[in-house]
């Protein structure tokens, strides 16, 4: 029995739309985009540091800096959201040397012993709305 051109076409569309589909699927499920933040702004003015988030899921990185010499460093910080919890993390190379769990609003300081090199502070949460974070080094 031969199968005529219009449905051999037919059959070649169908599998490629069923590939397509899976592929789809597979990709969106893996992928990562883990990370949203909507309606984000950041502001720097002489060493104060405000940012401004929507809301957030995931991870958001705040600021980076250098340090040039090892020494005890310290950065004031104020942080809140009105709905939800985050944590503001300081890292180098993929290593914490502070975290802080923020539910309500609170002032402090943020404080390790820093040795030569770069890191970076990030902010991540589940989902939190209205996030405000301020930096003084």
């Amino acid at each position: 029995m031969r199968i005529g051109k219009s449905k051999y076409r037919f059959f070649i569309f169908l599998g490629l739309f069923i590939i397509t589909v899976v592929a789809v699927n597979v990709l969106s499920k893996y992928a990562d985009v883990s990370s949203v933040s909507v309606s984000s702004v950041k502001t720097e003015t002489n060493g104060k540091l405000s940012l401004k988030i929507g809301s957030l899921k995931g991870t958001y990185r705040v600021d980076d800096f250098s340090i040039s010499e090892a020494g005890p460093v310290s950065i004031s910080y104020e942080a809140s959201s009105e709905e939800g919890t985050f944590t503001i993390k300081v890292s180098r190379s993929d290593e914490t040397l502070w975290e802080k769990n923020v539910s309500s609003p609170e002032t402090g300081a943020i404080e390790f012993d820093g040795v030569k090199g770069h890191y970076e502070i990030t902010v991540e949460t589940e989902s939190a709305k209205r996030l405000v974070i301020k930096l003084s080094r």
